[in-house]
């Protein structure tokens, strides 16, 4: 077993996956948990479970691991730790990174899920040639890692880049966190169908079908992807104004409508962002498969 490899886990609301990913940027193989099945009880048990995980993908492949990176909600570069992850069955916080080490004697990193997306994209996507760019996760929540001068920004102390907790709509929608009026209650899964609803008095299950919607002409959906493309338009002029990042990359199920919402972003964001950056930053879509990136960006911070 000396082939070396690397472990790349994407820990999610519902599932987490675990990768075993090679030098080269390939998922060779792969172990799906379901959070469901640890979701009543203490999280030791589910960390027993991606441990041995790793174990069974090392020994199938016979391959030697030679690092674990972790992507994971609230998850704290410094630390190792995820910390008050709302939407996340273990509360409080919670050692991850060196629990694996010490059980399986494999260094172990952890950072934001965002934020290990930020550095899949420099070393496997779009961001190659950037070192100073923005990257946005839009799903269940929008998350954001921003990277400059090819460093991914934590701040002091692990947490630095929570642009979806920017306010937006002062004393608006309640918000996950427990504020009101975040980008994240407005630009997410739960914050188009709540404006879609708003707009048409009508219940959507999914973004895929305010998007047939809009596709079909529907006034309601089409007016909620501008809308939604507006407020990340304005936030983003804030961020830009910031961090002066050659790009801002867009990854998640909903950036797969990108043509939907990004002519009123771009519009937006030209309008309110400060002069020294109008019409220099690029707007693009991830170059990692969808389905893939998460598992990628875990395994490029390790790398």
């Amino acid at each position: 077993m000396n082939i070396k490899h690397y472990i790349g886990i994407d820990i999610g609301g519902t599932s987490t996956t675990v990768g075993l990913v090679s030098k080269a940027g390939k998922i060779v193989d792969r172990s799906i948990i379901l959070i469901q099945d640890y979701a009543s009880g203490p999280i030791e048990p589910f960390l027993d479970a991606m441990a041995d995980a790793i174990t069974e993908l090392s020994e199938k492949h016979q391959v030697e691991i030679s690092g674990i990176g972790i992507g994971a909600p609230n998850g704290n570069f410094y630390r190792g730790t995820i910390e008050y992850a709302p939407n996340m069955p273990w509360k409080d916080v919670h050692e991850v990174a060196p629990y694996l080490e010490n059980k399986l004697g494999i260094r172990s990193v952890l950072t934001n899920d965002a934020n290990a997306a930020a550095i899949g994209e420099k070393q496997f996507g779009v961001a190659k040639d950037f070192d100073d760019f923005i990257l946005i996760t839009l799903g269940t929540g929008l998350g954001s890692g921003i990277v400059a001068g090819g460093n991914v920004i934590y701040g002091h102390d692990g947490f630095a880049g929570e642009l979806g907790h920017a306010i937006v709509v002062p004393d608006g929608r309640n918000c996950t966190c427990g504020r009101k009026g975040c980008l994240e209650a407005y630009v997410s899964i739960r914050g188009l169908l709540e404006t879609y609803h708003e707009l048409a008095d009508d219940k959507v299950n999914t973004p895929q079908d305010i998007a047939a919607k809009a596709q079909a002409g529907d006034p309601n959906a089409i007016e909620t992807f501008r809308k939604t493309g507006e407020w990340l338009g304005l936030k983003l002029a804030d961020a830009a104004t910031y961090t002066s990042p050659e790009a801002i990359i867009f990854f998640g199920g909903i950036a797969q409508s990108s043509d939907l919402f990004f002519p009123a972003l771009k519009e937006t964001l030209e309008t309110n962002v400060h002069n020294l950056y109008r019409n220099k930053i690029k707007i693009l879509k991830s170059g990692l498969p969808l389905n893939d990136a998460a598992v990628l960006g875990s395994t490029a911070l390790v790398m």
